[in-house]
């Protein structure tokens, strides 16, 4: 039983599987269990796990600016070998979760500097000037108080939280059969090991690959859907998602085009399959007779293939009137639950709903693009996600006038 070692597990009660799952779930998290690292379980096994090591685990800045150029390093290995050149999902990306999760760590009885709150509203292109940036940060918040293991575990669980995201939900196969491990449990089987190899002690590096896996935002079936379960989640959750929170021209290019660019070929391929499935089903309906128990499981699997098909967005203002209902969920269900967050983002979330209702009232300029389906929405991914300047996109003629308008109301001033 976990009550009786306290703050430490002994190596010989870790090898006990259920006594291990207690003492993680109980004392770290529910989020750190099951363990998908090898190399972790195994230091786990010989070492134990002390809480109090973790605790007062010491890392100075030039360790921890090592460490984010160890996790990056390994990122953009993994990143040129899968052919990840999405903005979203690049490994910068995940420097830039790191430098608002160090926000919401700035003390409460305390303002964050407006320098450092700035930094967080601009997109950085190279890892030296996000690094500057990020160890200015980390430097203050050890200045002000916040303990070496607090910021080592932030550092590990931000930078990891997305490391080798191929894009989309989850993980499919060519076929788009759901792979073993989902997006954040690839990601800690990789990102644990870097962790351990700069000193961090097995304890803290699960409470680390627990906020990663808190970022999970989709529930794959069978699944219970997964829940932030300390501060710690909830403030690397919010800080994963405020990057809606970036001035409007930046979160268009930076996050909304590119998210939308990674979804489009998976609702592609069920564009297709979801008729053709739905088709079966009425068939089969079709030859059996009404009495037969089976039909009220085949109109179950019609009624979830049509509700799927509900969910695809299938022409440009279904995207801006998704996007809206995005900002509104993260307004009122996620900015609450994380102190300081509303004071950091809330206004810029607001102005951004604004935003999409002043687009969603442009009847005259999103009817036309209605005809334009599920192409124009192709196409209006490829222009923009990754798009240097949006002002030069608005000036062009890749995309059609219309919705070069609708652009221009993205812009600055």
């Amino acid at each position: 039983m976990s009550e009786a070692f306290g703050d430490v597990l002994p190596p010989a009660a870790c090898r006990d599987e259920a006594t291990l799952k207690r003492f993680v779930q109980e004392k770290i998290s529910p989020n750190a269990w099951p363990i998908h690292a090898p190399a972790l379980k195994r230091r786990i096994l010989e070492d134990g796990l002390d809480l109090g090591a973790a605790r007062g685990f010491h890392m100075d800045l030039g360790a921890m600016e090592r460490l984010i150029r160890a996790v990056y390093a390994r990122s953009r290995r993994v990143e040129l070998l899968l052919g990840i050149d999405n903005a979203f999902h690049r490994s910068l990306h995940n420097h830039e979760v790191l430098l608002r999760l160090l926000l919401l760590e700035w003390p409460e009885d305390r303002t964050p500097p407006e320098a450092m709150r700035n930094a967080a509203m601009r997109v950085y292109p190279t890892l030296d000037e996000i690094t500057e940036v990020l160890l200015s940060a980390l430097a203050g918040l050890l200045e002000a108080g916040v303990t070496p293991a607090v910021l080592a575990r932030d550092v590990l669980a931000a930078l990891g939280h997305d490391y080798g995201h191929s894009g989309g939900t989850d993980r499919l196969g060519p076929d788009g059969v759901p792979a073993p491990l989902t997006h954040e449990e690839m990601a800690e089987k990789h990102v644990a090991p870097v962790g351990l190899a700069h000193g961090m002690p097995p304890a803290l590096v699960l409470e680390s690959m627990a906020g990663i896996r808190a970022t999970t935002f989709h529930a794959r079936p069978g699944r219970d859907r997964i829940q932030a379960a300390s501060a710690f989640e909830r403030m690397l959750t919010v800080a994963d998602v405020m990057g809606c929170a970036l001035p409007a021209h930046l979160w268009l290019t930076h996050v909304g085009a590119p998210v939308l660019a990674e979804k489009l070929p998976m609702w592609r391929r069920r564009l297709v399959q979801i008729p053709e499935e739905i088709a079966r089903i009425d068939a089969r309906l079709g030859a059996l007779p009404e009495a037969d128990a089976r039909r009220a499981e085949l109109r179950a699997e019609r009624d979830a293939l049509v509700a799927e098909d509900g969910r695809i967005i299938k022409h440009l203002e279904e995207w801006f009137r998704s996007e809206r209902g995005f900002f509104v969920f993260i307004e009122s269900s996620r900015l609450g639950v994380v102190p300081r967050a509303r004071e950091l983002w809330g206004e810029t979330l607001r102005d951004k709903i604004a935003l999409m209702e002043r687009v969603l009232e442009r009847r005259d300029l999103l009817e036309p693009l209605v005809a334009g389906g599920f192409a124009l929405l192709e196409d209006y991914a490829r222009v923009l996600a990754n798009a240097d300047d949006l002002e030069v996109v608005v000036k062009g003629r890749a995309l059609d006038g219309p919705v070069r308008e609708i652009l221009a109301m993205f812009l600055p001033g």
